[in-house]
């Protein structure tokens, strides 16, 4: 791949990682947190009155179950991008 194709490579990951934007909510309706493509985490909402044994249990997977989502929609859309550069 030359430099140029890298380059472009960079700029369609930094454009897509802008655009993506999710939020994961545990089923209880507790926390829900909004992710971006650059797994920060944008928003966070708790409810009130939830105990913090409660919140130890529920936010580490709402934030692993964001970033498998948008890591895998990233991983796709270099998929595609390759599979788009090895057919020139």
């Amino acid at each position: 791949m030359d430099k140029i194709k890298i380059q472009e490579f960079q700029q369609i990951i930094h454009d897509v990682k802008n655009e993506i934007q999710e939020i994961h909510q545990d089923p209880d309706g507790i926390v829900s947190i909004e992710i971006n493509g650059h797994l920060e985490i944008k928003n966070m909402k708790i409810l009130l009155k939830v105990t913090d044994q409660k919140l130890e249990q529920i936010i580490p997977i709402l934030i692993n179950s964001g970033i498998q989502s948008v890591s895998m929609k990233i991983k796709n859309l270099i998929e595609v991008f390759q599979k788009n550069i090895s057919n020139q």
